[in-house]
Formats: C-alpha cells, structure tokens, sequence
C-alpha cells in the first residue's frame, strides 16, 4: 500500500504502537474483519493479537461487534482527533491555572540560556514565545516552520502585536496577513541565518538552519535541538546577523507610513530607527517618547520631543531628540556614547515638516 510506512508512523503520533498502528489500518483498508481475517492478514500470533485489540478498544480505536465471530471496525480518525483535542485543551486550561499559582510565587530568576531537544520541543518554545509577545515579535522562518506557526501569529496580530518576519524561501502565501497590513512587515530570502523567534526583545529562541534545509537530506524530528535565550545581549547580537539580511531581503508586505497609523510602540531599536528614518525621509517630523534610562548616571526616564535626524556611523546607530530643554542623542541597548539608551520608542504622531527643517 502506497504511503503504508507513513501512515503507521503518524498512527504511532496519536499514542500507538506499531503493532496497534498496523491493526487499526489493516481494519479500517479492510473496512472491519474478524480475529481470523486480522491473523491472515497480519505476521502476528494471536494471544497478542487480543492483547492488541483490547487495548485498541480500551482506547476508542476500533469498535467490536455483538454477534459471533465479533467483527473488529475502525473509528473514524478525525473523530478520534477531535477528541484527543478536547482532552488537551481541558488539560492546557487546568495546567494553565495550576502552574500559574505556582509561577506566582516568588522564585530565583530562570536560566539565561537553556537547551530543548526534538521538533516537537522547538515548536512548542517557538509557541510560548509567541503567545508571551505583548509589543512585537522578531522572527526569521524556514518556510515548514512558518506554515505550522502561522496560526499562533496571526492569533499575535489580533492581539495587537507588531510583526516583522523573514521567511525563507520565498514560496509561501500571506495572504491571510494583509488583513492586518498596518500590524506587519514581512519580507523573504532564497537563504536565511538560521530559525529565530525574539518577542519584546525578552525572550527567543534559536535552532540551526541546518535542521529544516530543503536542500540536503532531512533531519529526523528527534535530532532537532534549539536553544532558549533571555541574555539581551546574545539576542542583539543574533540580531545584527537577521539585519544584514533584512536589509537585503525582498519586501512583501508593509505599513504605509501615515499620521493615521501612529501611536506605535517599538522596544527593538534598528526597527524604531528604520521608521523614523522613513519618515523624516517622507517629510514628516516625529514626535515620540522615549523610556529608558540615562547613560551616564543610570537613572531611568521618560521623555517626549521631535525628532531631527537619524544618524549611523560605523556601528554607531542613533538619532537626535529636540525637547523643550534642548536636544539629546538616542541609542539602543547598551549604549555608551549617547545621552539615553532607550529602552522603548512610541512614535505618538507625525506631522508634516516646515520651514525646511529635517
């Protein structure tokens, strides 16, 4: 039978063996057949044939006749999806609140980089980080793994979340995103870095390109491993390698900047500066608000003014802040050679620029 090996192996996903696997698909081909049939059809002795089929039945898998011989028939798998589904979603909403007590608890502060094993456990980090993100999520995507997350972002996007993603390579649909076009910026490359997830610029998570390539020989789901990440400088520097591609990738969808889309948020700088860059560029000057903390004295602030220009120099990115005692240079995490590091940016509005000024 065509797909035979596949079909057992994703059997053996909903909680099988591979001998309840080849039992139940050999019923439902067959569409029901007795304990005899089954040992004609099946290299299998019959005392574990029974074992099998009990545990099949105990499990919902298959159902048994009344009459004599019993005929064994195969429940319909969505069905059994479908069930399988509201235990879990029962258990996530029980755990949920349970393990909610327990994080409220005063407790040491967490690892700043730990190890996950397996596809399933990459995927369900990449989920969490999603799930956590309350301002904007970063991420560069192999395009399987944008399929399976798709649904958790745009369940960030109705939550008001600002997207910007890179999916590599190019050959997926967005179709469902523009809907929320002033929320997201997605661009796409032939070839990315790596898989990357940065929500608020607190947490990511990060795996090797290696394990989802279209091009070599594919991984196997138990060879898969990533990492967990909430040093912010570690996530800097991995997104210094996303920018250089960014910059470079090819641009799909994105807001058209305009005083009806502002007031946004941005905790992520390089994507702050790149706005106001536009828009000074537009003609537009930016009037923002800045929280973070002095650079020389490390006393946090917040404050409000126009900006005047953006300025990159070497590794040295920043831009100019007009307010009503003077003017101020901003920088991003862990900066040391202007006046504030700037730990969130909010474009409040935008107005048009007179007087030739920039």
């Amino acid at each position: 039978m065509e797909n035979y090996t596949f079909l057992i192996e994703k059997l053996q996903e909903l909680g099988l063996t591979k001998r309840e696997a080849e039992v139940y698909l050999t019923l439902l081909i067959k569409n029901g057949a007795t304990v005899k049939e089954l040992l004609e059809s099946l290299d299998i002795h019959q005392p574990q044939l029974y074992n099998i089929i009990q545990s099949l039945i105990r499990k919902g898998f298959i159902r048994a006749s009344s009459g004599r011989p019993r005929v064994y028939t195969a429940s319909d798998i969505s069905a059994l999806i479908d069930v399988q589904k509201m235990k879990f979603d029962l258990l996530k909403s029980t755990l949920q609140e349970e393990l909610a007590k327990i994080k409220s608890r005063p407790e040491e502060e967490g690892p700043y980089i730990s190890m996950v094993r397996s596809l399933e456990g990459v995927l369900a980090s990449i989920i969490e980080t999603i799930n956590a993100a309350e301002v904007e999520i970063r991420a560069e995507l192999p395009a399987p793994i944008f399929e399976e997350l798709k649904p958790y972002l745009l369940g960030a996007l109705q939550r008001n979340v600002n997207l910007y993603l890179l999916v590599y390579p190019g050959t997926v649909s967005f179709e469902e995103f523009e809907r929320f076009k002033d929320q997201v910026k997605i661009k796409t490359s032939e070839l990315g870095n790596f898989l990357l997830v940065i929500s608020d610029l607190s947490r990511a998570v990060y795996a090797k390109r290696r394990f989802f390539s279209i091009h070599k020989l594919p991984v196997s789901n138990t060879e898969v491993y990533g990492y967990v990440i909430h040093e912010k400088d570690l996530l800097l520097r991995l997104l210094n390698i996303h920018n250089n591609l960014w910059i470079k990738a090819k641009e799909v969808l994105c807001w058209i900047p305009r005083p009806e889309l502002y007031p946004k948020i941005f905790i992520e700088f390089s994507m702050a500066l790149n706005e106001l860059e536009t828009l000074l560029r537009l003609g537009y000057t930016p009037i923002v608000t800045v929280e973070g903390r002095d650079v020389k004295n490390g006393f946090p602030l917040k404050i409000r003014g126009r900006v005047r220009s953006v300025n990159r120099f070497g590794i040295v990115s920043n831009f100019v802040l007009e307010y009503e005692k003077g003017t101020l240079t901003i920088g991003g995490f862990d900066a040391e050679v202007e006046d504030v590091e700037a730990q969130s940016v909010t474009i409040d509005k935008i107005e048009r620029q007179t007087g030739g000024k920039g």
